[in-house]
């Protein structure tokens, strides 16, 4: 009976100092995939970022193609700035226009501005890059 009431305290012992627990928890393994997910999700950014540089590149490429375009940047701020010569018209139907083919290459840009090319130093200039002949906000 000795012996039984022994063995029924060890038991008791193992059970509530977690001794006898057959399922183990591996926390370095749960660290590990998490890194691994933070280093799969940089690289996820990075290819939507470059094919947002791909789809801006295609985009320049087909205004710059335009035959009243003589330069076309897209800007950090994601506004596309194109020199036209100013002809006495407003161009905000041809930034509407422009928009568009942003739209269709799936672009960054969300605003156009049409500038007066070689206006930069011009009095009535718009900002740093010259005289605003017409803009267009892109949805």
């Amino acid at each position: 009976m000795k012996k039984l009431k022994t063995v029924a305290l060890l038991i008791v012992i193992i059970l509530a100092t977690g001794c006898g627990k057959t399922k183990k928890t591996n926390k370095s393994s749960n660290n590990v995939k998490t890194q691994n997910e933070i280093k799969i999700e940089p690289k996820k950014n990075e290819e939507i970022k470059q094919i947002k540089i791909s789809n801006n590149i295609k985009a320049l490429d087909e205004i710059k193609a335009e035959p009243k375009i003589k330069e076309a940047l897209i800007t950090d701020a994601n506004v596309l700035y194109v020199t036209v010569e100013d002809d006495g018209t407003n161009r905000n139907g041809y930034a509407e226009y422009l928009c568009q083919l942003l739209n269709d290459y799936k672009a960054t840009a969300n605003w156009v501005k049409v500038i007066k090319v070689n206006s930069t130093k011009d009095i009535n200039r718009d900002n740093d890059y010259g005289v605003l002949l017409g803009e267009s906000h892109c949805n």
